[in-house]
């Protein structure tokens, strides 16, 4: 098991284009599937050796919905990828980009055993303590 706490992005904005290659190399993340993202996401894909623990996944979303809606419909599909079932140590860092904390990004986010955030400036970090039980899913 890694001492490091094992972390996953999530991009939200549609419109974050280039800065997805600022996202550590080596570490998963989740990027909307926009038409300003999905060019670098390709061109990403042909210009590094990724693998699902290292790379980019895209996702389509719903473009009547809200940011917020985006990330808590991505939340269980991220957690069967990067969980206790799929990984070890599991994730216990979720950086997320593109949307605000809110109380809904709040209960849901909890469902996963994440209860500590901190605002970032461009969304926010949630963490999770693996030592700790998570709670029963709904």
């Amino acid at each position: 098991m890694s001492a490091e706490p094992y972390r996953v992005h999530v991009v939200v904005d549609p419109h974050y284009g280039e800065r997805i290659r600022r996202l550590p190399l080596g570490e998963p993340a989740w990027v909307l599937d926009s038409t300003e993202n999905y060019p670098v996401i390709l061109a990403i894909w042909k210009e590094r050796t990724l693998n699902q623990f290292s790379g980019i996944t895209s996702f389509k979303f719903d473009a009547g919905a809200q940011p917020d809606d985006w990330l808590i419909a991505e939340l269980w599909t991220i957690d069967i990828h990067h969980g206790e079932y799929s990984h070890d140590p599991p994730y216990s860092v979720l950086n997320v980009v593109g949307v605000e904390w809110s109380e809904k990004i709040q209960d849901e986010l909890s469902k996963f055993g994440f209860f500590q955030h901190e605002t970032t400036p461009e969304g926010f970090v949630a963490r999770r303590d693996l030592n700790q039980e998570r709670p029963a899913c709904e």
